[in-house]
């Protein structure tokens, strides 16, 4: 017997309100990673704290439209690589790689609603 996977209940859902909480966390440090960003002396270190907060808006953003809690985690996950990347990015100064992950990060976070909707397709799940 053949069973498909997208019919399986993905697990425990995400609470609202620990979702909105991360939201804002997220979304405040970002903001005041932004507002410190100018007073950092080296440029590749300002680059990456700018770079960190974007990734923390997009996250934060995501984490609204996420239902399940291991999508959740795989997006906090997906994350840290993201930061991890732009790490290698901005301090190697390998500005291809700093550029394309600004347009990724927020874009995979703005595919966050597909994931919601459809069933069949899923991004992070």
């Amino acid at each position: 017997m053949v069973t498909n996977i997208i019919d399986k209940a993905p697990g425990k859902p995400l609470p609202k309100p620990l979702a909105g909480l991360t939201f804002v966390l997220m979304w405040a440090v970002a903001i005041v990673l932004f507002s410190i960003a100018h007073l950092v002396t080296d440029p590749q270190a300002g680059a990456f704290v700018v770079d960190t907060g974007l990734v923390l808006l997009s996250v934060g953003f995501s984490m609204l439209l996420i239902d399940w809690a291991r999508t959740a985690v795989r997006a906090l996950f997906f994350g840290l690589i993201a930061i991890g990347l732009f790490a290698i990015a901005d301090f190697g100064q390998i500005l291809v790689m700093t550029y394309t992950l600004r347009i990724l990060v927020p874009l995979l976070a703005l595919y966050m609603p597909v994931n919601r909707i459809s069933a069949n397709f899923r991004i992070f799940a």
